[in-house]
């Protein structure tokens, strides 16, 4: 993934980009004690202030000048500022821009103004030379091609930068400081032409100072002016890449520089507030259709792979690639999300971005360990010549993370091995040491996938000793590419799992067997696909808070830039899902903390009979944000399955199904939309089913579906439908078959409805009879009216709602009853207190509530 970038044309498709973005219009706040003006000797000649409440312009006070604001029409969006409005810029667009009649002094000038960024600007990796930095500007009238002008803002690396030209000299004035992150931050610079100095400024001290060749100041008057972006321009895959993100307030240009006690003086005066930096996520993609609900996605701009999942101190940490100026694969940083139950996510500010030296133009992925109460950050570094493998750590709430100035492994393997790239370090432990393992390509011979081992040296993992190759790919046997990436590796006791994102045409492969220390034995040379129909990516794997192993991947867009463009953000997680091996086979199954999604609204059919000839099967119901759990028989059919988003006027519709002839999974999206710049191609792997009933769980979340068979087996995709008609409905062909029971369950509010013969009805809570209760050891679950085998499939809950122990049984007439002996799944008995016990008996939802004493 981190080497795709989506093309498409965009001219179009800008107009619609943000149409869901609507005007956000701040209250304005009225300082109740008002601090006098400051006396300043120098005139201010230009002078934003934003406080407009609405509209795509925002005037220059001095002039009367408007600059237009880079959006579709009702897109602006406005803060409160440092005082009244401030003007919010989201990276590819939303800066202003147009012409300012002004005379601009050729002596001396300053520019002052409040900048709040939300993540700093893009460098473009290949297309920037290093030398070049992005001037990210608050303020500029440069003409690109001569460079006259002045500029001042914020560099890739979050540096204060400006700009002039001076005579025929071109000079740029960078700090050493980096202004803080979704604060405040008032900079300034002066600059004397006739002395050859300009100075710049951080609430009001000095922060670096630049001599050079004194002259006139050369400005360009039909240049036009730029609030929020560099003069220049920048593009990747259609994307403006040298926008800023974030807040800007109070921008103004001086005829003279200003003294150190009037910046003092301007900075001091204002009460400085927190800005508000989040993204309004409810009015921005309101009418955004295809974004999911209860999926983990972006707020905005680009992520991919996830990594570094971990619980620690009642939270669970997940982090990922991102870019926050836009939804294209550029300037990486590592994104922070975190939960309490998996389920519900708050994003929170990014843990690490690119800094001058070794990871200087991208954060690429990595692991996190965690050792006692310290979490150990492992990632890896990009600059223009190489990778290395740098470390961070945290101390809670571990929002903050520290990097070590140097990297713990500086560059890949160089004697004894030919290589392509070295990438994506995970760190396990094995026989009381530490070891990790990176992702490369290598070229002696064949060219291949390989993982580099290393061996911590040191308990604080700043030292690792190389020790050969872990594994090694054969791509014409076992078919694995000629690259590995973002590998896993998990010991489940009698056996261990080794898994690798291969590339090209990349897919999530395991294999099963032993590490000895340094190598890992395969137990068979050809690995297995973790996915059935190969979509979701680069897994990242953790502990619950029951030490069950949990993973939550990446499921591509997998679509235009244009869209891209359009819809402001890009890719979403999985839900999360528990693992565990099984005669040699990872079984995926959704986990538990799932149930919790559910409204308590469902719709019930039971008994279905239904063929080629059958049509409106499950009596009209739809929906954009549902669960579906069913248990079909193909009987005589030869396909067996669900239409999904089925839109009769449109013609669009997703199949999903079982091909009983071919032995194989199937996601028909040839009709699935009749727009132009999403996926259509159909998806299908071989996978031969025993005979009989097909258990399955489907998650439709707008955008994305989630199905898992037979508790066992797991997919994803991701279909667009153009319309907000959503249809849902049973599938055969070549015969009858039967459905003995199927229930929708709302979700988010989104919900199914079913009109006709079944209608949406409150979801009845089956309760069991529990005896003893209370009781100090052993609870019986019994059962009433049960008539036939019937699976149980539950868990056991504390009052925290972590599942702390799993039960699968089955009860039938002659034996309708099950039990929990107070044991948890660690092995260890269960504190006394109240627990909940909640699970499927068949299909049907069960719940008690039982104390141990």
């Amino acid at each position: 993934m981190k080497k795709c970038i989506f093309l498409g044309f965009l001219s179009m498709v800008i107009l619609v980009s943000c149409s869901s973005k609507k005007t956000s219009t701040p209250p304005s706040p009225i300082d109740p004690n008002p601090k006098p003006p400051t006396t300043i000797n120098a005139k201010e000649i230009v002078s934003f202030k934003f406080n407009e409440s609405n509209g795509e312009t925002t005037n220059e006070s001095k002039t009367g000048s408007n600059l237009t604001i880079n959006v579709p029409s009702g897109a602006a969006e406005r803060i409160v500022g440092v005082e009244g409005n401030a003007i919010v810029v989201n990276g590819f667009y939303g800066w202003a821009s147009g012409k300012i009649n002004v005379t601009y002094p050729t002596s001396n000038v300053a520019i002052t103004g409040w900048v709040a960024p939300s993540a700093f600007p893009v460098q473009r990796k290949d297309a920037d030379p290093i030398t070049e930095n992005t001037v990210a500007s608050i303020f500029s009238n440069v003409n690109p091609s001569t460079g006259a002008g002045v500029a001042l803002g914020v560099d890739q690396y979050g540096r204060i930068i400006g700009q002039c030209m001076v005579g025929s000299t071109l000079s740029q004035i960078v700090s050493d400081v980096q202004i803080p992150l979704k604060k405040w931050s008032f900079i300034t610079m002066n600059v004397t032409g006739t002395n050859g100095k300009a100075e710049l400024y951080l609430n009001g001290d000095l922060v670096q100072t630049k001599t050079f060749t004194g002259g006139s100041l050369v400005w360009d008057n039909s240049a036009s002016v730029f609030i929020g972006k560099e003069s220049k321009v920048k593009t990747v895959a259609g994307f403006d890449t040298n926008g800023l993100t974030g807040a800007i307030d109070k921008v103004s240009v001086w005829d003279n520089i200003l003294t150190t006690n009037e910046i003092k003086s301007q900075f001091s005066t204002v009460t400085v507030p927190t800005p508000n930096l989040s993204i309004p996520i409810a009015e921005r993609y309101k009418n955004d259709k295809h974004r999911p609900k209860y999926h983990l996605a972006p707020s905005a701009g680009w992520t991919n792979e996830s990594h570094g999942l971990f619980y620690l101190q009642g939270k669970y940490h997940l982090f990922s690639q991102r870019n926050f100026n836009g939804p294209y694969l550029e300037h990486i940083n590592w994104g922070h999300y975190v939960s309490t139950d998996l389920v519900n996510w708050e994003e929170k500010q990014q843990v690490l971005w690119p800094q001058p030296g070794f990871d200087e133009v991208g954060i690429w992925s990595g692991h996190v360990v965690v050792t006692g109460d310290n979490p150990y950050l492992f990632y890896t570094g990009v600059n223009k010549a190489k990778a290395a493998i740098g470390l961070a750590k945290s101390n809670s709430p571990f929002d903050t993370w520290n990097k070590n100035t140097s990297p713990v492994i500086t560059s890949a393997p160089t004697t004894g091995y030919t290589h392509a790239d070295f990438r994506d370090p995970f760190v396990f432990e094995y026989n009381s040491n530490w070891y990790m393992m990176v992702g490369t390509g290598l070229r002696n011979g064949t060219a291949r996938g390989g993982l580099f081992l290393y061996k911590s040296a040191l308990p604080d993992f700043t030292k690792w000793d190389l020790q050969g190759t872990m594994l090694e790919g054969s791509p014409s046997v076992d078919q694995t590419g000629e690259f590995w990436e973002m590998p896993i590796y998990y010991n489940f006791g009698s056996k261990s799992i080794l898994l690798i994102n291969k590339l090209p045409n990349a897919n999530s492969l395991y294999w099963t067997g032993n590490f000895n220390g340094s190598k890992f034995i395969v137990d068979s040379q050809v690995p297995t696909s973790l996915e059935l129909i190969n979509q979701l990516l680069s897994p990242s794997i953790g502990k619950d808070a029951n030490g069950n192993l949990t993973a939550i991947g990446i499921i591509p867009d997998n679509v235009t830039s244009a869209k891209h463009k359009s819809q402001g953000w890009a890719n979403v997680f999985s839900l999360p899902r528990a693992w565990t091996l099984v005669n040699s086979k990872i079984k995926q199954v959704p986990h538990p903390n799932l149930l919790n999604l559910r409204s308590g609204q469902s719709t019930s059919f039971s008994n279905l009979s239904y063929d080629d000839s059958s049509t409106n099967i499950l009596n009209g119901a739809s929906g954009s944000q549902y669960e579906i759990v069913a248990t079909t028989n193909p009987g005589t059919a030869t396909k067996v399955g669900f239409v999904l988003h089925k839109n009769t006027a449109t013609t669009e519709q997703t199949l999903i199904y079982y091909d009983v002839a071919n032995k194989s999974f199937v996601v028909d999206r040839s009709k699935s939309s009749v727009l132009s710049d999403v996926p259509k191609t159909n998806q299908s792997t071989a996978y031969e089913l025993p005979a009989g009933d097909i258990k399955w769980r489907i998650f439709v979340d707008a955008s994305v579906v989630e199905v898992f068979i037979n508790e066992e087996l797991a997919f994803a995709t991701r279909v667009f439908p153009s319309g907000v008609v959503n249809g849902i409905d049973l599938y055969a062909r070549g015969g009858t078959a039967n459905a003995s029971e199927v229930k929708i369950y709302n979700i988010s509010t989104g919900g199914v409805t079913s009109v006709a013969k079944t209608t949406s009805e409150k979801e009845e809570l089956i309760h069991p009879i529990v005896f003893p209760n209370p009781s100090n050891s052993f609870f019986n679950f019994h059962f009433e009216n049960i008539k036939s085998l019937s699976s149980i499939y539950a868990y056991v809950f504390d009052l925290n709602g972590f599942p702390v122990k799993k039960i699968e049984t089955t009860v039938d007439n002659s034996n309708p009853t099950f039990y929990w002996d107070g044991f948890l799944d660690n092995g260890f008995k269960a504190n006394q207190g109240v627990y909940i016990v909640k699970g499927f008996i068949n299909n049907s939802l069960f719940e008690a509530k039982i104390i141990l004493n």
